[in-house]
């Protein structure tokens, strides 16, 4: 048996998802992930690809949740507390990938925590968090100001939950941040100080666990990033549009959204632009202007605290 923490949870594992940090063995058990069989209920595909895999989403009577990447493996979430398993790949570093992306985003889903395909730091005692179309640099984005000087708090899935104000927090997800070999040129990260990750070719893991922390951050700034030159490089998002975003930026299948769902994802975006500061920015074109830009964004940042 494995233990991991991960956004707030002990996981025990009956499958090594060596991407999480170590957890506690006498703690309770927030989720259990264990191999076994998947019936699967009626499947339909979704948009969402790993590895260049299209995933099938089904859900069943009893509101459990399925997810299946064919030659990979299939998963079924019950509870917000059980994760089942039924790997068809057998190598290991491959079912963890996927075990730790959407499959785990199904269990976090069922806990109620609002989500986003996004990116995210802490700059200063704030998160930042950034967003876009594949392509758009977020990780790349969140790399440079980790090289700034800032700390990682989610790499691809961000959970975002609500403190006692209603105001909303990142739970920080794992120490591992994916980024690109031209990533790592450009912004002049030491190779030998990362891990090769089998999501691409010439892709690589920064993992940052000893410095990572597991204590929720205040959302302050929501970066949706482009490279439209047709589009201002910054602008504020009215409130009118925060919810279409959010929602364009929902990490699952969006067959979850629908009902009371769509209504609660609906709120939760309103609450998250009541705390945080949205903005559109188009991503400097070229690391070099990246830098700049980060460089001078935790500066201006640092001296206003």
């Amino acid at each position: 048996m494995h233990h991991y923490t991960a956004f707030g949870l002990h996981i025990h594992s009956e499958i090594s998802l060596p991407e999480l940090a170590d957890g506690d063995p006498h703690s309770a058990t927030d989720v259990f992930i264990r191999k076994g069989i998947v019936e699967l209920p009626q499947m339909r595909p979704t948009k969402i690809y790993r590895r260049g895999i299209k995933a099938f989403f089904g859900q069943d009577t009893d509101q459990a949740l399925y997810l299946d990447w064919a030659g990979v493996a299939s998963f079924k979430a019950s509870g917000g507390n059980e994760l089942i398993v039924s790997p068809v790949s057998t190598e290991g570093n491959v079912i963890s990938l996927f075990t730790v992306s959407e499959a785990l985003g199904l269990i976090l889903f069922q806990k109620g925590h609002f989500l986003l395909h996004a990116s995210s730091v802490v700059v200063g005692d704030e998160a930042w968090c950034f967003m876009g179309m594949p392509g758009a640099g977020k990780s790349s984005t969140a790399a440079a100001f980790i090289k700034a000087g800032c700390r990682l708090l989610s790499d691809d899935l961000t959970a975002i939950t609500f403190d006692e104000d209603r105001k909303p927090v990142i739970i920080p997800a794992y120490p591992q941040l994916k980024i690109w070999e031209k990533t790592v040129n450009g912004l002049h990260y030491n190779a030998s100080d990362l891990e090769p990750v089998s999501e691409g070719v010439n892709k690589f893991a920064y993992q940052p666990r000893g410095e990572f922390s597991m204590k929720e951050v205040p959302l302050k700034k929501v970066f949706f990033l482009h490279k439209a030159r047709n589009k201002p490089a910054f602008q504020n998002i009215n409130a009118a549009e925060i919810p279409g975003e959010m929602l364009r930026n929902f990490p699952l299948p969006t067959t979850l959204l629908s009902g009371d769902n769509l209504k609660k994802h609906f709120f939760q975006s309103l609450q998250c632009a009541q705390s945080a500061e949205l903005f559109r920015k188009r991503r400097p074109e070229g690391f070099d202007n990246l830098e700049k830009w980060v460089e001078t964004s935790v500066r201006e940042h640092l001296i206003a605290e």
